[in-house]
């Protein structure tokens, strides 16, 4: 059976390598990229079966709303989960309605949950 595949979009390389690391180990083939625009090409290259992807980028804090719009319309069944610390580290007021992704997974990611997740929507 093959490895189902993982692709990371997030800016911090510690989320890149840890999570990366930890679900490679848990048998699932794993991509990364540290940029949307990185990503998105990605998407098409390696086809993932779900992507994790953060919420706020330096470019613009809200940059994660707009790729998973962008993904969304190209791939409307491919599920994402979106990273997010904004509850803690801003003040921004949006629900789940506000982003196209399936699940919000608040950082620092809890190992279980985001297994427990993949699986779910793979």
């Amino acid at each position: 059976m093959a490895k189902k595949k993982v692709l990371i979009i997030d800016d911090d390389q510690d989320i890149l390598e840890t999570t990366g690391a930890l679900l490679g180990y848990e048998g699932f083939e794993v991509y990364s990229a540290d940029t949307v625009e990185e990503g998105m090409k990605m998407i098409d290259e390696v086809e993932p079966d779900i992507i994790l992807l953060d919420i706020m980028f330096p470019e613009k804090k809200t940059r994660g709303f707009d790729a998973a719009s962008e993904i969304k319309a190209k791939h409307p069944h491919l599920p994402i989960l979106a990273l997010t610390a904004i509850n803690r580290e801003y003040a921004f007021d949006f629900a789940k309605e506000d982003i196209q992704a399936e699940e919000f997974i608040n950082k620092p990611v809890e190992t279980e949950r985001l297994i427990e997740l993949i699986n779910k929507y793979v």
